[in-house]
């Protein structure tokens, strides 16, 4: 499950010719998150020679670049997958990070960007990294947040095509019943989070009242809150989440979706009749 809430993590990886280091940060202390090697037993440093022999030399320096690049990239995408990061920052040595960009697969190109400051080598951390990473992480929750409610307002019910998009309990229980959510919204502050819902030993079982837990196969249900429940729903069906954040009380003209804040973008929906 991802949850993309006030604070994504971010994988930095800083990168140089022969290899990379990378690491997690998001609200805690940085964690290591693993590094990569090239081959040591090419050549990584080129003269300025125009000898044949020194030209020759240097292909070979430049073969390894390219490969380094190669394997720094596959590294990284192995461990954004592993630490379910949301951005990715390269920082590092410029020919590199810019090799290692154009390598990574398109859907880890398009949420990495790359620093001007930090490196590889020890006390090469500075300041003005982390102010690149608290920008990659807040600009990305930004694109995150109007990607879903754009796919919201398209996908709720008064279309002329099936629902993509649903808001309210009723509707988000039944969808959390049948595993459809796909995007789970949630908007601090809203009416319905604290509204009460039924649960059963298992996160299907959901229902909005007593009766239909009951009809539901369970004879004991317990009472719980709606952002709960659906959380855990959510977390069962490997379902993302995204906490939007609280609507502008100053600004009236400010449309508050989803309302009552609680809505989803559904993983697959029923036509309407």
């Amino acid at each position: 499950m991802e949850l993309c809430g006030r604070d994504p993590a971010c994988l930095v990886a800083r990168v140089d010719r022969t290899g990379a280091d990378f690491s997690l940060h998001d609200t805690g202390p940085r964690r290591d998150a693993g590094h990569v090697e090239g081959d040591a037993r090419w050549p990584v440093h080129r003269t300025a020679s125009a000898d044949w022999s020194e030209r020759h030399f240097r292909l070979k320096v430049e073969n390894t670049w390219e490969h380094t690049a190669g394997e720094i990239a596959r590294a990284l995408e192995t461990a954004f997958e592993e630490t379910g990061a949301d951005p990715a920052v390269l920082a590092g040595d410029p020919r590199e990070r810019q090799a290692v960009h154009a390598r990574l697969p398109e859907a880890v190109r398009a949420v990495t960007v790359t620093s001007d400051h930090g490196g590889r080598a020890p006390g090469s951390d500075s300041v003005p990294l982390e102010r690149d990473v608290d920008r990659a992480r807040r600009e990305h929750l930004s694109r995150r947040t109007e990607e879903a409610l754009d796919g919201f307002r398209a996908g709720r019910v008064g279309t002329d095509r099936p629902t993509d998009a649903v808001e309210g309990v009723p509707a988000l229980v039944e969808a959390a019943r049948e595993h459809r959510i796909g995007t789970l919204l949630l908007r601090p502050g809203g009416s319905d989070l604290h509204r009460e819902v039924r649960v059963g030993a298992t996160p299907d079982r959901i229902a909005e009242r007593r009766t239909d837990a009951q009809y539901l196969g369970e004879s004991e249900p317990v009472s719980a809150r709606a952002d709960g429940a659906l959380l855990r729903s959510a977390a069962a069906t490997a379902a993302d989440v995204l906490v939007l954040p609280p609507a502008d009380a100053e600004d009236a003209d400010t449309e508050e979706l989803p309302v009552g804040g609680l809505g989803a973008l559904l993983r697959w929906s029923y036509e309407q009749p």
